[in-house]
């Protein structure tokens, strides 16, 4: 009934006050050119938490600590003409011993940026998605 249902995490990395927002890249299949938080799919192998940290690592080439996960919850979306439908686990994390001179995007990102509450209002990130938004005002921006 579900034939592209998976697991997933996003990855809420909050840094000296600021958390980090990344852009999809324009050739990416799902949400090209939108703002978001790094995120990825879990593996059948994985557990949401292992896979957090494998994400990060693969999306944004950092080690992270983990604070808090902040929210399950299921959303139903496209990719292209294709419904998926995914359980999404939201994790709010710090960069592993406050360090984030190695952070690099993989090729999924064209840019980043490290916003405030603030910055949630700018036109720019009127792409971000609606729930990442709520998080983060209810959440992390408390």
């Amino acid at each position: 009934m579900y034939p592209n249902y998976r697991i997933s995490v996003e990855i809420i990395l909050l840094y000296e006050g600021k958390v980090l927002l990344t852009k999809r890249a324009p050739h990416c299949k799902v949400a090209p050119n939108v703002w978001n938080v790094p995120a990825g799919k879990i593996k059948y192998d994985e557990i949401p938490i292992e896979g957090m940290y494998r994400e990060a690592k693969e999306e944004i080439n950092l080690d992270v600590e983990l604070l808090e996960e902040l929210s399950v919850r299921n959303i139903k979306s496209k990719s292209g003409d294709e419904d998926i439908y995914r359980v999404v686990f939201t994790y709010l994390v710090k960069p592993k011993n406050n360090d984030i001179s190695l952070l690099k995007l993989n090729d999924e990102h064209s840019e980043y940026a490290w916003i405030t509450k603030e910055d949630l209002n700018d036109p720019k990130y009127e792409t971000l998605h609606d729930d990442i938004r709520k998080i983060l005002l209810t959440k992390v921006f408390k």
